[in-house]
């Protein structure tokens, strides 16, 4: 293996410990939830994505109720009731307030555990009623695309976990690189596959 092959194994362990550390946490009170593909649908390098996001409300100084994002989740999966199902059930508290929209996998989801705000499909209502989601997933693609210039859809939910470790903890700059180390401690090993040159969006 190349130096590169190397670096690039390494990455992807790190990805791997940051996605653990993540995996401990859940989310808790009022949620949007959304999917969206993530890639080339027409080259066939497209995946899935399921994203949940907190939204907090919080007080300015002058006394004016505003709105910000808490942590998020992502499951790289088909948009189906069940993934949605499983994918609330291990990354969602119960007793939490989920706001999604329309779409079929979020419609009729049988959770008694949450309760569900469900949306119109108008867009225009749909970008109010889920906008720290969507910014999440719009800033992850820039990310994706900027960053990396597309990447190969089998690794996919390593590099989303960096961005969404990167999201989670992004009031704390400073701390972010000692925050990662101490994943990677704790984390157990991980085997990565072999290196691929291959990153087409």
């Amino acid at each position: 293996m190349n130096s590169y092959g190397t670096v690039w194994s390494i990455l992807h362990k790190i990805r791997r410990a940051l996605q653990s550390r993540d995996d401990q946490y859940k989310l808790s009170k009022v949620i949007e939830l959304d999917g969206s593909g993530f890639g080339n649908q027409k080259t066939g390098n497209q995946r899935r994505v399921l994203v949940a996001v907190e939204s907090k409300d919080w007080v300015d100084e002058k006394g004016r109720q505003k709105s910000k994002a808490g942590f998020a989740k992502i499951f790289v999966a088909d948009e189906t009731r069940e993934n949605a199902e499983k994918f609330i059930s291990k990354n969602i508290k119960p007793r939490s307030l989920i706001n999604t929209d329309g779409g079929a996998a979020f419609i009729h989801i049988n959770n008694p555990d949450h309760d569900y705000r469900i949306t119109d499909s108008k867009q225009d209502k749909i970008n109010a009623w889920l906008p720290w989601v969507h910014r999440f997933i719009s800033n992850a693609k820039t990310w994706i695309l900027g960053t990396h210039h597309g990447v190969e859809a089998k690794y996919l939910d390593l590099y989303l976990a960096e961005f969404t470790y990167r999201f989670n903890r992004r009031h704390d700059p400073n701390g972010l690189f000692h925050r990662a180390l101490t994943a990677c401690t704790v984390s157990k090993p991980y085997t990565t596959v072999a290196f691929s040159d291959k990153h087409s969006n």
